[in-house]
């Protein structure tokens, strides 16, 4: 039965498979060390090479587990299928419209190109998402929120989405400020400005100016940004101006609605 089962016989399967196996953990480690060796020297290239690395590790083991079946002779055609020049063609131009590869495909883009890095802090503005990137994998992008939750993305939208990288030195956001009709606005960006200088975590000399995003029937709907190095920061800085520039205003009797 193991010579009609088997195309070499059982023995022979035996030691073929243990020989692959042991080849394919040995290639496995090997990447995987090279892989560590580099990041230690390429610490900014971390994320390409870990993608890189469970790319190659999925070959070798596809590779391994292929070679194995095709000594078992009902799997057979299966390992010719998978190593078949034409039939990984066919194969790939069918997987090609599927939402699986074209994760993989852009989470290589991703892992190439880097627009963000694993434990940066990012923002997808059209989603209203922030968090830390923890991993990007074959499939999707793992972010870990401020509330300690995982949110899991799939890598054709983060290759397409508007991303903020807030772990690149600079992070602004617009703080509002209802202001009345008669309100000197000179003055309240005097107030502003004096606030936000004594700020250490606010990055100086960058634009302090109001603006005024619309006027109602109340008065003004203004705005002014406040520029820090991360999203963290700017929480700290906002949770601290506030109080003091509604104080501020109160004191010069700036009225607000």
């Amino acid at each position: 039965m193991n010579d009609t089962f088997f195309t070499n016989g059982f023995t022979f399967f035996l030691i073929s498979s243990i020989v692959t196996l042991l080849m394919a953990i040995v290639a496995d480690l090997i990447c995987k060390t090279l892989t560590r060796r580099f990041n230690e020297k390429h610490k900014d290239k971390i994320t390409t090479n870990q993608y890189l690395y469970l790319t190659i590790r999925t070959i070798v083991w596809l590779v391994c587990i292929t070679i194995i079946i095709k000594q078992i002779k009902p799997l057979s055609s299966l390992g010719d299928t998978i190593l078949g020049a034409t039939s990984i063609v066919a194969v790939a131009v069918g997987i090609a419209a599927q939402t699986t590869f074209g994760n993989y495909i852009a989470g290589f883009f991703l892992a190439i190109h880097q627009p963000f890095k694993v434990g940066d802090i990012i923002f997808i503005k059209e989603r209203g998402l922030s968090g830390t990137v923890q991993e990007i994998n074959f499939r999707h992008t793992v972010l870990l929120t401020q509330e300690h939750t995982e949110i899991i993305i799939p890598n054709t939208i983060m290759n397409t989405a508007v991303i903020e990288d807030m772990s690149s030195g600079n992070y602004s956001e617009l703080i509002e400020l209802k202001l009345m009709g008669n309100t000197d606005l000179d003055k309240v960006q005097k107030i502003i400005d004096d606030i936000l200088d004594k700020e250490e975590l606010v990055n100086q000399g960058k634009d302090t100016k109001l603006v005024i995003k619309s006027i109602d029937k109340n008065g003004y709907l203004a705005a002014f940004p406040i520029h820090t190095k991360t999203l963290q920061d700017f929480g700290e800085v906002r949770n601290r101006v506030l109080p003091e520039i509604y104080k501020a205003l109160k004191k010069h009797k700036i009225e607000m609605y």
